[in-house]
Parts: C-alpha cells; sequence; structure tokens
C-alpha cells in the first residue's frame, strides 16, 4: 500500500504500525498513539486527513447499507469517522489494537490478529490473549480477557444456528456464541493465534501440550501434594495405571472420599485448625477454590465410577471371550479416570497452595 505524501507529514518521528486501504486512494493508518483516516482529493472535497486518539474511553459502532460509522468517546467529548461498510472489519481490527494497546489491555508490541462483532458481542483475538465485551459499545472499560498461558483446553462446538467456542482457562471453561455464517473465520482466526502462541499445528496437538503433558510438567507424581502438606492424592499412580485384578475390589473412589474425611482433618494440631477456619470464614479466595474442587471433583468421581461399571459389567462376562471392542472400551475408561484423577490432584494442590499462602499472611499481620 502506498502512503500519501500528506500521511507521511502527518507522522512526523512517530512508527507507522500499519494500514487498510479503504477505496480510491482513502486510507486509515495507525500508529502506537492514534489512528489516521486520509480522504483523498476528489470531486467534491479536498485532500485531508484527520487523527483519532487511542485514548478514547469508549468506542461505538454503527453500520448502515453502505457506510459504517466509529463514534469515539474522549474527555473532552467525541469525534467520528465513516468508512465503506466492506471494510469495517479490517478497520475495526485496526482500530482496536490501538485502543486496546493504548490502555495496557494489550502489551506493547502485541498484534490484533482479528476483531469481531455480533450484535452485542465484541470479540478481539490478540496474539497473547483473547478479549471478549459485552454491551451495546463495542468497547468500554468493562470487559474480559483469556490469556493463553491459562489455557487448558480449546474446544469448538456447532450448533443449528450458532457455534459455541469453548475455551478453558485454568480448567474452567467458558463458552462464547458466534454467529454460524462467521463461525468459520472465527475459528481459524483463534486457531492461528493460538497454535502461533504454541508453536503447534493441530488441536490435538494443542490438547497435549495444554493437557496432560502440561499436568505431568507441574505435578508428575501425585504424591508430592503428601510432602510437606496436609492435604493427600485423591488416588496414587499406582491405583491408577495397575488397577487390581478384581474390579468389584476397586478402591479409588473409596480413597478418594476417606482423603478428605473430617476424621483425617481432625488429626492436625490445633493452632493450625484455628488459622483455617480464619480463612475459611472471611475469605472468598478459599470459598472459591474450595467451590472449584467440589464441582469439579464431583464430575471427575462420576467419570470414575462410570468407569468402575464398566470395569464390572466386564467382570461378569467370560474374559477369555472379551471382544477387542470390550477391551479397547476398558482402555478409554481408565484413560478417562486417569485423567480425572490428574485434574484433580492439580486443583488440590493450588488449593492447597492458595490456603498455605493466606495462613502466611495471617501470622505476618
Amino acid at each position: 500500500m502506498e502512503i500519501p505524501a500528506l500521511v507521511r507529514e502527518e507522522l512526523g518521528d512517530e512508527e507507522l504500525r500499519a494500514g487498510v486501504p479503504i477505496g480510491d486512494e482513502d486510507v486509515v493508518c495507525a500508529t502506537p498513539t492514534r489512528t489516521l483516516v486520509y480522504n483523498a482529493e476528489g470531486l467534491l472535497s479536498d485532500e485531508g486527513i484527520d487523527a483519532f486518539p487511542h485514548d478514547a474511553d469508549r468506542l461505538e459502532l454503527s453500520e448502515g447499507r453502505r457506510k459504517t460509522t466509529f463514534k469515539l468517546t474522549y474527555v473532552d467529548g467525541t469525534r467520528s469517522f465513516s468508512v465503506p461498510g466492506d471494510h469495517t472489519r479490517d478497520v475495526l481490527t485496526l482500530l482496536l489494537e490501538g485502543i486496546l494497546g493504548a490502555h495496557g489491555v494489550i502489551a506493547d508490541g502485541e498484534s490484533v490478529v482479528g476483531a469481531f462483532r455480533f450484535s452485542e458481542l465484541t470479540l478481539v483475538i490478540a496474539e497473547q490473549q483473547l478479549v471478549r465485551h459485552i454491551g451495546a459499545t463495542v468497547w468500554d472499560d468493562d470487559f474480559e480477557t483469556y490469556a493463553y498461558e491459562d489455557l487448558t483446553g480449546l474446544a469448538f462446538e456447532e450448533g443449528s444456528v450458532a457455534t459455541e467456542v469453548v475455551i478453558s482457562i485454568d480448567g474452567r471453561p467458558q463458552r462464547i456464541k458466534t454467529p454460524r455464517d462467521d463461525a468459520r473465520l472465527v475459528e481459524e482466526t483463534l486457531k492461528k493465534a493460538v497454535f502461533e502462541y504454541y508453536d503447534v499445528a493441530t488441536l490435538a496437538e494443542l490438547d497435549r501440550v495444554v493437557g496432560l503433558d502440561e499436568d505431568d510438567d507441574k505435578a508428575p507424581d501425585g504424591n508430592d501434594l503428601t510432602l510437606g502438606s496436609d492435604i493427600d492424592p485423591l488416588v496414587t499412580d499406582a491405583e491408577v495405571e495397575d488397577p487390581p485384578a478384581e474390579p468389584a475390589t476397586e478402591p479409588a473412589a473409596g480413597t478418594a472420599v476417606e482423603s478428605t474425611t473430617p476424621e483425617s482433618a481432625s488429626d492436625q494440631p490445633e493452632p493450625q485448625q484455628t488459622e483455617q477456619s480464619v480463612v475459611d470464614s472471611n475469605n472468598d479466595t478459599t470459598d472459591e477454590a474450595r467451590s472449584i474442587d467440589t464441582d469439579i471433583g464431583d464430575s471427575e468421581m462420576g467419570a470414575a465410577d462410570r468407569g468402575d461399571e464398566t470395569l464390572n459389567l466386564s467382570a461378569d462376562s467370560d474374559p477369555d471371550v472379551a471382544t477387542a471392542e470390550e477391551v479397547e472400551e476398558l482402555r478409554e475408561q481408565m484413560g478417562e479416570l486417569s485423567t480425572a484423577v490428574k485434574r484433580q490432584n492439580q486443583l488440590l494442590k493450588k488449593q492447597h497452595n492458595a490456603i498455605t499462602e493466606l495462613v502466611e499472611q495471617l501470622r505476618t499481620q
């Protein structure tokens, strides 16, 4: 794209980060601090350039049949400019990159891969995070961010009307609905950003990096929780990898219940119980950790129960005539149980670290 001489003069010493042609010789350019809208000389207008600083408090979008108007609100008033409708998404991406960078939402030098506006949902896919804003405005200070470094899963669930983006952050899934007509573009754009961040090429590779492999790096042995800790792992690796020959005596579910009973907690010294009760009654973070642990624990114990039922059903049949399909089903069930246990151990470890930190803070007060 050729940069008009008037734009070069307006830039001065500033860096030109990107530009979007919007028809004929008109262009929209962006620097780190402002967006420049250049209009070439026409039959009814003179050549001109307008600058829109990125420190706007609010951005609104009005789409018409042929043109889209961008309205920026500042402390001292509002300003707006219009572009042809078929260039809306490109200009929106350029403008939001500048605004989010100026407000510190994205890092210095971080680019926006794509920006989308669906009714009252704004979705910004950046190189290191996903930004979501819901409301009549395209952007203001009420938004949510999902950092790729905290990603534990990514999936896309197609429906008859919309496709849901399911992005899991620290084990908690967040669901974002996108219209079916634009779902493929959103999916490909988000994949591109996340895949480049983790240097993978497929969702299967991503799952291995942020899923089980990530768990192994953070907690290679579930028994690590017992070292200097008052929390025992739900199930040891031996119980997961080498189940007893008789499925009916499988102790995994029972062990998980016993390890968290009040009797186990009563063996701890009374001063620690006093500190723990203070943390439980006065700190919302501890309550939230316990809630997360309970919700996910119930779900994963359900997976363990299903594994037990499958083992019991297979035990009733003659092992000499077991089919390959039955063996594969058992293997899948045991894999699911192993994954659930490892995830539970990881969450317990996070909970314990949070409790330990809060107790330490109370001691220093």
